[in-house]
């Protein structure tokens, strides 16, 4: 954060403008307690204990309150929420705009929402890319299912990404339809397989075209005209 300094002509904090702009004092901020209260919501409904929650190491260094640091989904969500914390402390400083908890945790959602659907895409686009290839193996790795499963379950046999419930209804509390997430597709063994393409796609046209015009041929091919014998003077 570029927090407001000596070069500042005010020190107080943009969002209470009570107490010197600090790291330290955002942690605390009360006009930050509403939006960390939503963010939390967000962490319990991905499976995140809220008791693990630090007030300072949780919130500025991404660990919990045994010094362990969260797994990536989690660190996500805090990051978005930085993200978009600070965004409005510029708006205040630099725009004039009065400080919005309502539109920070609209922000916030819409953010998380953009980024499921960004990997969903990712993983299904892995997965079709490598479907037809002469590979053979399109099956995602273990680590790939572990790194989002706070956020849902990952199928490894086709990269489909199931969002939790728990987090869509946490994400639409805020005004915002998840209608765009991936519906659960079913399983590869019953899903319809396409027709692999030929090895030599243009020798198999070829073919084709030359059965045609040997087709045409024998269609209108005109007879041999047989010219009369010469009869005899009998």
């Amino acid at each position: 954060f570029f927090l407001n300094g000596k070069e500042s002509v005010s020190k107080n904090c943009r969002l209470c403008n009570h107490h010197n702009e600090s790291q330290l004092h955002l942690m605390h901020c009360p006009n930050l307690r509403i939006i960390k209260q939503f963010v939390t919501q967000l962490l319990q409904a991905a499976g995140f204990d809220p008791s693990l929650i630090h007030p300072e190491l949780t919130w500025l260094l991404g660990m919990t309150k045994a010094g362990q640091l969260l797994e990536p989904a989690y660190h996500a969500i805090i990051r978005i929420h930085w993200r978009h914390v600070y965004a409005a402390m510029v708006r205040v400083k630099y725009d004039g705009e009065a400080f919005s908890s309502a539109r920070v945790k609209s922000d916030i959602a819409r953010t998380l929402l953009t980024r499921i659907l960004a990997y969903q895409y990712e993983r299904r686009m892995w997965f079709f890319k490598r479907r037809h290839s002469h590979a053979g193996k399109y099956r995602l790795p273990d680590s790939a299912a572990r790194q989002v499963q706070p956020i849902g379950d990952l199928r490894l046999s086709d990269g489909t990404l199931t969002v939790k419930a728990t987090v869509i209804a946490v994400i639409e509390q805020q005004g915002i339809s998840c209608s765009q997430l991936l519906p659960s597709l079913p399983p590869p063994s019953t899903t319809p397989q396409s027709r692999p393409l030929p090895l030599n796609p243009g020798r198999r046209n070829n073919d084709v075209n030359q059965n045609q015009t040997h087709q045409g041929n024998n269609t209108w091919q005109r007879p041999n005209a047989v010219s009369p014998q010469p009869q005899g003077n009998g």
